[in-house]
């Protein structure tokens, strides 16, 4: 029957923009409300220690009396004297576990308390390829929502505002028109980012009266580019929601040169498996991220190249409890803040040496963005780099070389680069595209 309903696609669109009008206190569970009075009363600078505290003991206990990975390790830890006092203290007597682990046995990481109940089953992992079953109940999906509800509140989002969407819900085939509506949404596919498209895009958006967008930061990148070089607005344009992608400051600039302070911009790092959560901060050209203290316990492991990877522990998953999990993605914590987010350990770089170097690292310049397209950074060889581009008309060799005597100024002494010019870029299949390729073995 759901199934019927989505496949038409008006009725479905329709359930949805009626589904926005009703008050969330009728169908949404209570845990949804709670969240957000706690997250309210973090704002306001109250100490939320005991609340967190008790709700880690909370995992803590579900997971050594429910969860068969945790009651196979024998950590000879008494349930019963789990509390909120002691809650941080024991968690550090739990191992940190890997992705290998999880995907070898992911049925051992479900709450048997939920084992006859029907779940939310995706997968993580879309970026490495290695990906995780994760099991989620709607509750749970709700209590998701409830931090990002809040967050984007901030800028005056509802759920009755006028959203344009780019991302992996909207992609469509090559042939067929970019556009279709859920809701109040306007969904738009990624893959139709490009030449042809654009200017029908651009003009869709503005009929539409777009409020927020909520987007791959590669795709919106190319709208934005056009809409600077034909000097274009979005005067009904509130906010923008950045997700899914590794952010550049690089978009941040270009948002706050088209439309300055009046639209404001979100972005944050989290992850399937619903471990960590944080929200960008852009100051002083530089990006950090703030730790979403109420969402869960954030952490460094210190791996054996030196880098510290973020590891994780949520205090609201209770179906699929991970404890200390080690997420492979690599940044340092400090006082609530991941300073450095350096991206996926698989995204690394291999200078001449053998030194490890974080592909992020190698930065654009922002005159660049004039005139490219795509700029990815791939590696087939340990020691060379190349730069894929895909180039925009009014690019030249003037500007080429200008690209060139940067890039060898910043990294020629770690790495023999190369510019190689593209006609097209091979996106995922949910629409991403990857800015750090790595082919060595």
């Amino acid at each position: 029957m759901i199934s019927q309903i989505k496949n038409n696609k008006f009725l479905y669109s329709t359930i949805i923009k009626i589904t926005n009008r009703i008050p969330k206190k009728l169908f949404y569970p209570k845990s949804y409300f709670e969240i957000q009075k706690i997250l309210k009363r973090q704002d306001n600078g109250e100490n939320l220690d005991d609340i967190l505290n008790s709700r880690l003991a909370f995992i803590l206990r579900e997971s050594l009396q429910h969860v068969p990975f945790y009651k196979e390790l024998n950590l000879n830890i008494s349930v019963s004297e789990i509390n909120a006092d002691n809650a941080r203290e024991i968690l550090l007597e739990f191992p940190l576990i890997s992705k290998d682990t999880i995907m070898k046995q992911p049925d051992k990481f479900l709450n048997q308390k939920f084992i006859n109940q029907k779940l939310i089953t995706r997968t993580s992992g879309g970026s490495t390829g290695r990906g995780i079953k994760v099991f989620n109940n709607l509750e749970e999906i709700l209590i998701e929502r409830a931090f990002y509800d809040y967050e984007w509140g901030k800028l005056g989002y509802n759920p009755k505002s006028k959203v344009v969407r780019i991302g992996a819900d909207g992609i469509k085939k090559d042939s067929d028109s970019p556009f279709s509506y859920q809701g109040d949404r306007l969904l738009i596919s990624p893959y139709h980012l490009n030449k042809k498209w654009i200017e029908a895009i651009y003009k869709k958006i503005n009929d539409f009266n777009v409020e927020y967008f909520h987007a791959y930061p590669s795709s919106l990148m190319y709208l934005l580019q056009y809409m600077e070089e034909n000097n274009l607005d979005l005067k009904s344009l509130k906010g923008i929601f950045i997700a899914s992608e590794y952010v550049d400051k690089s978009i941040l600039i270009l948002i706050n040169q088209i439309f300055g302070q009046r639209v404001g911009i979100n972005f944050g790092y989290g992850l399937t498996e619903r471990t960590n959560l944080a929200w960008g901060v852009f100051k002083d050209n530089s990006i950090v991220y703030k730790c979403e203290k109420v969402y869960g316990f954030s952490e460094n492991y210190i791996r054996e190249d030196g880098y510290k990877e973020l590891v994780g522990t949520s205090y609201w998953n209770y179906v699929m409890p991970l404890i200390r999990y080690r997420t492979e993605d690599l940044g340092e914590i400090e006082n609530g803040y991941v300073r450095s987010l350096e991206g996926r350990a698989q995204e690394f770089l291999i200078t001449r040496t053998g030194a490890k170097i974080p592909g992020f690292s190698i930065s654009i310049d922002q005159f660049v963005w004039k005139y490219v397209e795509v700029f990815q950074v791939v590696q087939n060889e340990v020691g060379k780099i190349e730069f894929h581009v895909l180039r925009r008309d009014n690019y030249n060799v003037d500007i080429e070389k200008k690209i060139k005597e940067s890039q060898q100024k910043k990294w020629g002494d770690f790495f023999d680069i190369q510019i190689k010019y593209i006609s097209n870029v091979e996106k995922t299949k949910s629409g991403k595209t990857k800015l750090i390729i790595n082919n060595l073995k």
